[in-house]
């Protein structure tokens, strides 16, 4: 298929200025809006790279863009969507191609806008667009799902010509809102359905998977269209076993939380420790896992101690469990990677840093917020009820580390207080960390 076919394809607005290609998908995500206002921002020329993991949604976002600036006055000939990934194209199509390909009509009273999408599928992309940022070709926004392959070897040239945007998977609240649609009031949803955050701990922040009811299906879709393909496709070219590589994916996930221990995993799998070191840092690149570094004052303590490594979503838990996730070991994980995905954003909202805690092997804390208000102990108890021990446990880890504030996120749904403890339930704590982390809730 020839590029100019390609791209009145991917581009039915060219023909029909009335055409939408996101209807379908009426509510945005909280990222959405933000990354529009960058476009529409004519003082800022820089590019904007969104990295995540696949299946997050980045496709939709992009289309989702396309219709918000159609309906914001852009003519339709100045906006041009491509995806780089399209199985139709045979060969290569440089970035610059798409751009030269003209169609009729183009104002020159408005910049034109391209949405790349999978661009690292384009031949020399970092180099292109270094040199399109620099020679003003139009406002531009790229996805792509392997953030070290788009991160080797080009942050040089893309200092000051592009950011980097990470999208996750759904956050609660997002999750709510699709399960509501665009005008619905979240706190009504959750009235009307208020064991919401059950089935987020259980199908995860996959846009796709979200309204479905067929729980096993979902866990064989997640294993084969997501973590197969991204590991397959995004690293079989790197030189790495590959086989290898998915079995050490898959324990991290049954483990989620846990301290990672390259060569007990060297043993298991037949290799090296330093090629599993390398590997597991592989794997956190494909934005599916997600490590958390130890709590040390002591900066060279710190470079020796050892790293948890989280599922990225808590349907990734579900979805390579050996059991079902009513299991109490598979939800107490899925229920900590599901907190640990909030306080990544909301650390990244306040600009702070998200570590772990451990003294002892009596004193430990899950989470460890330090930020502009002080340093916040969270713990997490995926229990009913809080528990007078836990509590406990929490205050004295908590003391040890010089602590500001104690928080304890737990399953329950009634409110409980503890000495000292601030207590939230799980999805008050999901609708709102940055407020929890805060001291919102206290």
């Amino acid at each position: 298929m020839i590029l100019a076919d390609l791209l009145q394809d991917q581009n039915p607005w060219w023909r029909d200025g009335a055409i939408r290609r996101a209807r379908g998908y009426p509510v945005r995500r909280e990222l959405q809006p933000k990354i529009l206002n960058r476009i529409l921002r004519m003082d800022d020329r820089r590019a904007t790279v969104l990295l995540g993991p696949r299946q997050v949604g980045k496709t939709v976002l992009l289309l989702q863009l396309a219709d918000d600036l159609l309906a914001e006055g852009l003519p339709a000939q100045n906006l041009t969507y491509f995806d780089f990934s399209d199985e139709r194209i045979t060969g290569e199509i440089m970035a610059h191609e798409v751009v030269e390909a003209l169609p009729v009509g183009v104002s020159a009273e408005y910049p034109r806008v391209f949405l790349f999408d999978e661009i690292r599928s384009a031949p020399k992309w970092d180099l292109w667009l270094k040199r399109a940022v620099d020679a003003r070709v139009g406002r531009i926004v790229a996805t792509d799902s392997a953030a070290r392959l788009l991160r080797d070897g080009t942050q040089e040239s893309g200092q000051g010509r592009w950011d980097e945007i990470y999208i996750e998977g759904l956050t609660f609240r997002e999750f709510v809102q699709l399960h509501g649609g665009p005008e619905q009031d979240v706190e009504k949803v959750l009235r009307l359905a208020p064991n919401l955050h059950e089935r987020y701990l259980a199908l995860g922040g996959f846009p796709e998977y979200v309204l479905s009811d067929d729980f096993p299906e979902v866990r064989r879709r997640l294993r084969s269209d997501i973590a197969e393909r991204a590991i397959l496709r995004d690293l079989s070219g790197l030189g790495v076993d590959v086989e290898r590589v998915k079995d050490l994916f898959v324990y991290l996930l049954q483990d989620s939380g846990a301290e990672f221990n390259a060569e007990a995993r060297a043993r298991d799998l037949g290799a090296d420790a330093r090629s599993v070191r390398d590997w597991s840092r592989l794997l956190a690149d494909t934005l599916l896992v997600s490590p958390l570094d130890r709590f040390n004052r002591n900066a060279a303590a710190g470079l020796r101690s050892k790293s948890k490594i989280f599922a990225a979503d808590p349907g990734l838990v579900a979805a390579f469990a050996p059991l079902p996730v009513q299991d109490p070991n598979v939800r107490g994980r899925a229920f900590e990677a599901a907190v640990f995905r909030h306080l990544r954003e909301a650390a990244r909202q306040l600009e702070g840093r998200l570590t772990y805690f451990r003294h002892r092997e009596d004193l430990e804390i899950d989470f460890v917020f330090e930020g502009a208000g002080g340093v916040v102990a969270v713990e997490v108890t995926s229990g009913p009820r809080l528990r007078a021990d836990k509590a406990e446990r929490l205050r004295r880890a908590a003391k040890e580390l010089g602590a500001d504030r104690r928080l304890l996120i737990h399953g329950g749904v009634i409110e409980e207080t503890a000495e000292g403890v601030e207590a939230v339930a799980l999805q008050r704590f999901l609708l709102d960390p940055v407020a929890c982390l805060q001291g919102g809730f206290s």
